[in-house]
Order: structure tokens, then sequence, then C-alpha cells
């Protein structure tokens, strides 16, 4: 008797699994002992996917993945180098992370050709929901944060999470909207109150990416909304790019990061293992801003990747953050640029919606095909 395979999910399945996902990836402040809710969900989501034989991974994915924890796992227990918080870590590059990215490319493929579960209006909704969570300071929802508490981050653990959970759920309903001049007003009208109150500036670039790369033609409204981005952006955080603030980013910030991280390196391109990076920089004999005790990545993905792994840490974000050898490098690369300066290979977010543009990526014909014939007007 031959097998039977397994019945697929059905569509309200699919879209109450995401619903579901979308719904608890927010709340970062509940923990069921270490870890979140959305974590939770995760597992019993992959389960259930590998049940009904929904998983998916490419030859690629799967080798540029072995390989990089291959090195990480070698640099971590050999090199002799202390390290901090490595079980947390283990756990989130060894199964956290990759389960969030299956899941993905599974909803990716399903959503192919369907709806999102969500719109607009319950992003808007949500972010709502976000600001009202703080501004009554709602308890087990919201924490305060020793850094940036004017800005909004809601129930998230940081003001950036919010800025790029809003941002890619907003990237997905615009990369399946027909993109004519209203599609554009609802995906930038979001993107600019998310960046305003999370002060969460560097979301206007993926933002000024997605209007170029995926907004068909119409070179002139591309470089207006380009230029009112650009001067947006000097009115608002100008002050922060002269003078001396700008000199306190160079010296004792971002900048000193980046010359302390190039001289690790240049001394070992094999990479120094999970948890290294908060167990060094909280023991240097002078602090850099932003890193130390309690940071355990510095502000740019690859090079936190490298200092993980070396090279196959290099080339663990070229594939999975910018879609080398994937054929989603035009969707990835908003989420691949925004990644230079900052750690988005620390969240979950990130490699969630990451899967979903991977799978739409690798069918990209079967995908661009639902907006043949359609101009932007």
């Amino acid at each position: 008797m031959t097998p039977q395979a397994p019945a697929s999910l059905s569509d309200v399945s699919w879209n109450w699994l995401l619903a579901l996902g979308l719904l608890l990836l927010p709340l970062q402040m509940i923990q069921i002992g270490i870890v979140q809710s959305s974590q939770l969900w995760a597992v019993l989501a992959l389960a259930l996917l590998i049940q009904r034989a929904q998983i998916r991974a490419s030859v690629t994915e799967t080798l540029v993945y072995a390989m990089f924890i291959g090195f990480a796992l070698v640099a971590t227990f050999f090199s002799g180098y202390p390290h901090i918080k490595l079980a947390e870590q283990l756990m989130k590059f060894g199964f956290v992370y990759p389960a969030f990215f299956l899941i993905g490319r599974a909803m990716g493929s399903h959503y192919l050709k369907r709806a999102l579960p969500y719109t607009y209006t319950l992003l808007w909704v949500g972010f709502g929901l976000q600001y009202l969570v703080q501004f009554f300071q709602i308890p087990y929802l919201y924490h305060p944060v020793d850094f940036g508490q004017d800005a909004l981050y809601g129930t998230f653990k940081e003001r950036n999470w919010l800025a790029i959970y809003f941002f890619l759920g907003s990237y997905l309903l615009f990369l399946q909207s027909p993109r004519r001049v209203r599609d554009v007003l609802y995906f930038v009208v979001l993107g600019v109150p998310v960046a305003l109150l999370s002060q969460s500036k560097t979301i206007l670039i993926p933002v000024g990416m997605v209007m170029f790369l995926h907004v068909p033609r119409h070179w002139g409204l591309k470089t207006l909304l380009g230029a009112a981005g650009g001067a947006l952006y000097i009115w608002l955080f100008g002050n922060q790019l002269t003078g001396h603030l700008l000199q306190v980013r160079l010296q004792d910030e971002r900048g000193l990061a980046f010359l302390q991280s190039v001289k690790l390196l240049s001394d070992n391109w094999l990479g120094y293992g999970f948890g290294f990076v908060e167990a060094y920089f909280s023991n240097l004999w002078f602090s850099i801003q932003g890193l130390g005790m309690g940071t355990n990545s510095v502000f740019s993905s690859p090079l936190d990747l490298m200092l993980i792994a070396g090279i196959p840490g290099l080339i663990f974000w070229g594939v999975f953050f910018l879609g080398i050898g994937l054929r989603s490098i035009a969707l990835l690369a908003p989420i691949a640029a925004w990644s230079l300066i900052n750690p988005l290979h620390q969240s979950e977010i990130v490699y969630l919606f990451m899967g979903i543009l991977v799978s739409w990526g690798m069918q990209h014909e079967a995908f661009e095909h639902r907006f043949e014939g359609k101009e932007l007007t």
C-alpha cells in the first residue's frame, strides 16, 4: 500500500498561522522562561510545516548555512577567546533564526499568488496600539529601556525592531500591490511616521530603495520622492551629521567600533565565534558607545557575521541578506543595505520576512506575472 502524502494546509490555516506569528512578534517583553512567545510559535509552526511536508530549502542555502555554522562553532570552541551568552547565541543561530527563515520560505511559496492576510489599515492599527502601550506604560507589555527612552518602541525591546517590523510588513504589501501612485503613497505615508516616532532615521534608506527598485519607470515621481526624503532627513537629523554629534559618532561610537572591528579581522580572518563581541568590547581598556556588556553584536550585520565566522560569515550575509545565488537580489537589496549600518541579523523578524522574499525571488516570473500589464497611474 502506497503511503498517502500529508494533506496540505488550507488557505484559512495559512492565514491564521501567519496572522498569529505577526501578532506575537511584537510582544518581545512577554517571555515564558527564557523564550519569547513568538519563538514558541516558531517551534510549533515549524513542526506543523515539517509534518505537512511544506519546508523547502535550496542546496545553496543549505551548504552556505552549514559552512557558516561549522566555521563559527570551530571558532567558538577552539579559538581560546572568552565568550559571553554562548548558549543563547548558539540557540538563536542554530535553531531560532533558521526556523523563522524556513517558515518564511514556506509562507512565501503559499502567498506567491495569494493575498496576504493583513492590510495597511491593520498595520496602522498595530502602530497606534504600540503608541498607546508606551504612552500609558501598560504593565507586562511595556518595560522601560536604558537607551532611547524618548523614541517609540512600544512592546519591542528596541526602537529599531519596531521600525523593521512595520517596514517589512508594508514592504510585502507594496510588492503585492499593482504599484500605482496610491500604493506608493500608502507605503511611504506609513514609513515616514515610523521613522519619526521611532527615531530610526535609517529606515528612510530602504524606503527610498524600494521606490527606485520596484516602482516601474516614472523617474520624475521617484526623483521627487527621493528629494523629499533627503530634505526630510536633513531637516530632522542634519544636526547629527555635523559638529560635536558627528565627532562623537566617528571618534567614540560607530567610527571607533568600525576601526576596532577591522583590526580584529585583520588579525584573524577565520572569525572569533559566537558571543565574542560582547566579551571583547566589555573588557577593553577604553569604552565605545553602544558596545560592551549587554550588546552582543557590532552595528553592521556583515561585519559582525565576519567577526563570528570570518569569510564564511560574509558569504552567509551575501546569500541570506543579499540573495546572491538565490535570484532574490532585487527583493532583498533594501534589507541588505539597511543591514550595513544596523545589526538586522540579530532579529527573528528579519529572517521570517527574508524567507518570504526569497521564495518570491526564486519564483520571480510567477510572482511578477500578477502585475503583468499593470501600469503606475
